[in-house]
């Protein structure tokens, strides 16, 4: 008898278990799918301005699209004729460049560290050896370069992130008036508002931040290129794309031109360091403040905890939307919850 109930009891835990399983699996897809459109609606609300350009000259807005597409596409191979050869011999520059450099980082350290009287195993003390550090670190940039290893997600992933933001920026009506009936008659103008005023500061935060990450991009490679840091281009290039994640992003930028810098001579890493504290300054206090005057404003805090947060618990894709979901969030905050605060206080207070 006890030996049934012992089996049954098995049993359930298993099935409860399993059930369970699949709800996570279904969630995490859930979320995949949900970031993936996230991504989209992002690409679409930057297409939009330009598409809006065009209209406002009476070119119709499929036309307008693929105006915008086709010159985007021009540009792209324009530049990757002009730019490709030099980006990937420096790529591969990089590549075998920065291994070595952590290892003599590495070597650095225990000089330094000989020098203060610390003593710090070597290879073959139990120490972590320059050839084990370097082999580390190209296991870490093979691991970094193999994020898309799943051919079938990185396919359909783009297909999502390509189609839809060009179905949504050629036909975006139809879509928000489905949006909009999901609600109430009497709150539908209400929701259209507020759909309107988040679109215009999400739309008005992207056009300056791109700009941002432009200026960041042409000042880093400019700033290495005079320094005389390899692979100038590639890291200015790769500092300004990683700006798109404000903050966090510009250490993350500013972290291998240190290393290849440090490794080489460490008044070069001086150098690269005031030069990124300088762009950093240069961005936060004259070019946000002149191009993100119509922004919601985010405390750097709150920033950072987003993308923290974020980042932990949907990986790349939630750390780049962290942002814009605050900004759209922010737009909501405001409209349904401070204003009317404000307004239940005055209508109180008169």
């Amino acid at each position: 008898m006890n030996i049934t109930l012992t089996n049954r009891g098995l049993l359930r835990a298993v099935f409860v278990a399993f059930v369970l399983f699949l709800v996570y699996r279904f969630l995490a897809t859930v979320a995949a799918t949900v970031l993936l459109l996230g991504t989209g609606l992002l690409v679409a609300v930057a297409l939009s301005a330009p598409v809006e350009a065009l209209q406002r000259r009476r070119i119709p807005r499929p036309a307008a699209v693929a105006l915008i597409v086709g010159g985007v596409l021009i540009v792209l191979a324009v530049g990757g004729y002009l730019l490709l050869s030099t980006l990937t011999e420096q790529a591969s520059q990089l590549v075998s460049s920065l291994p070595r450099a952590l290892s003599q980082l590495v070597e650095r350290a225990r000089g330094l560290a000989r020098e203060l009287g610390v003593n710090i195993a070597g290879g073959g003390g139990g120490g972590v050896s320059p050839q084990t550090l370097a082999s580390v670190g190209r296991q870490v940039l093979g691991g970094a370069l193999g994020i898309f290893s799943g051919l079938a997600s990185f396919l359909t992933g783009l297909i999502v992130v390509l189609f839809v933001p060009l179905y949504l920026t050629a036909m975006p009506r139809p879509v928000v008036r489905w949006v909009i009936r999901l609600f109430p008659p009497e709150k539908r103008e209400e929701v259209r508002s507020l759909l309107s005023e988040a679109y215009t500061s999400l739309l008005s935060w992207l056009k300056g931040h791109l700009f941002s990450m432009a200026v960041i991009g042409l000042l880093s490679t400019l700033a290495l290129y005079l320094i005389g840091i390899p692979g100038a281009l590639f890291l200015g290039i790769f500092s300004g794309l990683v700006a798109f994640v404000p903050i966090i992003g510009s250490i993350v930028g500013a972290v291998p031109p240190l290393i290849l810098a440090f490794a080489n001579n460490p008044l070069e890493a001086l150098w690269v360091l005031l030069a990124y504290v300088a762009i950093q300054q240069i961005e936060s206090n004259l070019i946000t403040p002149l191009v993100m005057q119509r922004t919601v404003s985010l405390h750097p805090v709150v920033v950072i905890a987003t993308v923290t947060v974020a980042s932990a618990a949907f990986g790349i894709l939630g750390s780049l939307l962290a942002v814009p979901a605050s900004v759209v969030a922010g737009v909501f905050v405001e409209r349904l919850w401070f204003r009317r605060l404000e307004e239940k206080d005055a209508g109180t207070a008169g």
